[in-house]
């Protein structure tokens, strides 16, 4: 039997193809998975893993104050506050 595909100008039998592009996918999942174990075994043999553990949770819960900071409607930022009291003051003082 003949490899069919776009290399050799045989018309490709796009069963076979989807099944090697899934087969690279899968590929490259496994050697990804495989780096994260090697790099988790090395770090759980740390001497210092509770205090990683405790900056790793610090770390976590700074970005999701950020991100909870930034999704959050109706709190109005400080310098649009200042800004609009200013502008009240200079009002109700007459200065315009």
């Amino acid at each position: 039997m003949t490899a069919s595909g776009p290399g050799n100008g045989k018309p490709a039998d796009r069963g076979a193809e989807a099944v090697h592009l899934l087969a690279g996918v899968v590929d490259v999942g496994l050697e990804q998975a495989e780096g994260l174990f090697r790099r988790l075994r090395g770090t759980l043999g740390r001497s210092d893993l509770d205090g990683l553990l405790t900056d790793g949770q610090e770390d976590l819960r700074a970005r999701g104050e950020l991100l909870l900071g930034r999704l959050a409607t109706g709190s109005e930022p400080h310098m649009e506050a200042v800004a609009r009291r200013s502008a009240a003051h200079r009002k109700a003082a007459g200065g315009g």
